[in-house]
């Protein structure tokens, strides 16, 4: 699969707009379907669970994380796939029952209430398993590369990453959402769950085109940064609905939070023009972070 983008540019969302349709033939190309003697619904759940899908923003920092070192935006396609099957595994995951008990997800039914937990669950370890496969094929015959690439995709889903974040919610639900426990957990959440997938993210893009040591500590401190203003972005908005609602907004909360998120988006900022030159990618980068801040849902 050949494709090549326009890395010229320097507006994010004209870089979003320009490089969706080639994610979203990679999607396609690279969905893990189960072989004909096998199949009962579960390439039906696969695909239901993938499309459609949103602005694909996880994938397009894995473009970007290419770009920042050098590298080309087609060259890390199946590594941008890998990231967005991680990201869907995790959805089904968190809306099971047994987890947040959400039936539904993007405007329709989640993928339990449609094909059954069993059968969800299933297509979630299919679309890990996947993941894992496509990191090793943009490492274009660099061994180091390949194998910083799987350990980087390892440490994201397991237990120091998106396994333990989503312990920590379940513990917070256990405590019949005790606030006294659910804020000496919070920093967990951010950094395990929300953080984890944005750094391995950028992180592939960036390994697999060469990026090494302190460059990729580097953007591992901005994805830091970024997840966690991203975290306290959803908590502002969540206040926000729920005060249109009740009628209740705790002003020293939302204070507190807004100061939060300023500091996290000037520490993004920072580390990004600190560490990196100027280029299109650090600049839609910085755009990233400012639509963070200015979001509204």
């Amino acid at each position: 699969m050949t494709v090549k983008f326009t890395t010229k540019i320097n507006d994010l969302w004209q870089f979003v707009a320009a490089s969706k349709p080639q994610i979203e033939r990679a999607l396609e190309h690279n969905l893990p379907f189960a072989p004909s003697t096998v199949e009962t619904e579960f390439n039906a759940a696969v695909r239901y669970a993938v499309f459609p899908g949103g602005k694909r923003l996880r994938p397009v920092l894995t473009l970007l994380g290419a770009e920042l070192f050098g590298g080309q935006p087609e060259d890390v396609l199946n590594a941008a796939s890998a990231v967005e099957y991680i990201h869907t595994s995790s959805l089904i995951f968190d809306d099971l029952p047994c987890m947040d008990n959400s039936p539904h997800r993007r405007g329709k039914l989640a993928l339990h209430e449609k094909f059954g937990e069993g059968l969800s669950t299933l297509v979630a370890i299919g679309f890990l398993n996947q993941s894992y496969q496509l990191v090793t094929l943009d490492g274009r015959g660099d061994r180091e590369r390949t194998v910083d690439a799987i350990l980087e995709t390892v440490q994201c889903v397991g237990p120091g990453g998106m396994v333990g974040g989503q312990s920590v919610d379940l513990k917070i639900a256990t405590c019949n959402e005790c606030k006294v426990c659910a804020r000496s957990l919070y920093g967990g959440v951010l950094n395990l769950k929300t953080s984890s997938l944005i750094r391995l993210a950028l992180n592939l893009g960036a390994i697999l085109s060469g990026g090494r040591g302190d460059q990729i500590d580097a953007l591992s401190d901005f994805a830091e940064a970024l997840g966690h203003a991203y975290q306290i972005s959803d908590d502002i908005i969540d206040m926000q609905q729920d005060a249109a609602i009740l009628g209740n907004l705790n002003p020293t909360d939302a204070a507190r939070a807004a100061e939060t998120l300023a500091k996290k988006v000037a520490e993004s900022k920072r580390v990004l023009t600190d560490n990196f030159p100027p280029s299109a990618a650090r600049t839609r980068l910085v755009q990233l972070v400012d639509y963070v801040a200015e979001r509204k849902h």
